[in-house]
């Protein structure tokens, strides 16, 4: 079997075992050569699995190794679902424009402006008007502009929001909310927030991130916990490593629960559900942090929760690169390499 042949076998291995095992794979592999110098695929997919299984062992009778491990699992799917996630976003379908929903739908004077992810519009409705009859009016109107409408319901405050009269409307790539509000700053307001609908690439593409992150994940944590472990000063990189995972944790959490609530919620408040509106985002969204009372005042916002995984990735790599095999390991093992191929 070919030298080139050899190193594509021997790839499946993690690089611990190629160092110190691999004059016996080899030796193995020219073992199971027959006559025509090259082991059967039986035997060459038999090579490969046991590689690969090797790869997903942790260390073992360590169990902060393998704490560790399902930690850089979760946080490797975390990881998957927010990549996947920002790539469904770019099926997102355009917005129409908001200054022309504002001339078709509302009283006069109407604005309107339009984002990547969102458009909103406002305008006064008379003084003296009645709330419920504003809303009916902007309903109609965006009825016979081809929106699908739904009911008007009322709101008292108690939820958050100043007392109003509100209603949803969509299309079929566009979902927008009504809101008439009697006594907004001391006047009154007709207010649309739109969004765009989850394509149907979506979840798809949510799924299959989160399915390779895992697997990604754990193969990370059980790489450097067998790092670490054969390092020649294991207690710093082990501190590092632990520290970083600790940065991640919010983040990853707090991310995995805002996509939830963008993918579960039935009638989302506004833009604040979605977890990339201003592109790629690990964290979570204000509207998850309002409704757990951490929104606006809280010591750490969205942005800090943003930046905390940087740091945290950060010190990971600083942990593994820290994590050098002890001198004599890598002399034992060179030496045991040596006397095996003189043999």
């Amino acid at each position: 079997m070919s030298a080139p042949g050899h190193r594509a076998l021997l790839a499946a291995y993690p690089a611990r075992l190629r160092r110190k095992h691999g004059t016996e794979l080899i030796q193995t592999m020219l073992e199971m050569a027959g006559p025509g110098g090259r082991p059967t695929r039986a035997d060459r997919g038999r090579l490969v699995l046991d590689g690969l299984r090797e790869r997903f062992r942790p260390p073992a009778r360590r169990p902060l190794a393998l704490v560790a491990a399902v930690l850089a699992l979760l946080i490797g799917g975390a990881l998957g679902a927010a990549a996947g996630s920002w790539l469904g976003t770019f099926g997102y379908a355009d917005l129409p424009d908001a200054e022309a929903i504002a001339h078709q739908v509302l009283p006069s004077p109407g604005t309107g402006r339009t984002g990547e992810f969102y458009l909103q519009a406002d305008g006064p409705f008379p003084a003296g008007a009645d709330a419920r009859q504003a809303a009916e009016q902007t309903r109609d109107k965006l009825a016979a502009a081809g929106w699908r409408t739904g009911p008007i319901k009322a709101g008292d405050g108690t939820d958050g929001v100043l007392a109003n009269v509100h209603f949803a409307a969509e299309t079929a790539d566009t979902r927008l909310d009504v809101y008439a509000y009697p006594d907004a700053n001391g006047g009154q307001l007709l207010d649309l927030a739109g969004w765009p609908k989850r394509p149907g690439s979506y979840l798809p593409l949510t799924i299959a991130g989160t399915v390779l992150g895992l697997v990604v994940g754990w193969l990370t944590g059980v790489a450097l916990g067998h790092r670490i472990r054969m390092a020649s000063r294991p207690r710093r990189s082990a501190v590092l490593a632990a520290t970083g995972l600790v940065l991640i944790i919010p983040s990853a959490a707090g991310f995995v629960a805002s996509l939830l609530r963008y993918l579960t919620l039935a009638e989302p408040l506004g833009t604040g559900e979605l977890v990339h509106s201003h592109g790629f985002a690990f964290g979570p969204t204000i509207d998850l942090l309002r409704s757990l009372d951490l929104g606006e005042g809280w010591y750490l916002t969205p942005s800090d929760l943003q930046q905390l995984p940087i740091w945290g990735f950060a010190l990971i790599a600083v942990a593994a690169l820290l994590a050098r095999p002890a001198l004599r390991l890598r002399d034992r093992d060179r030496a045991g390499t040596d006397r095996k191929a003189v043999a």
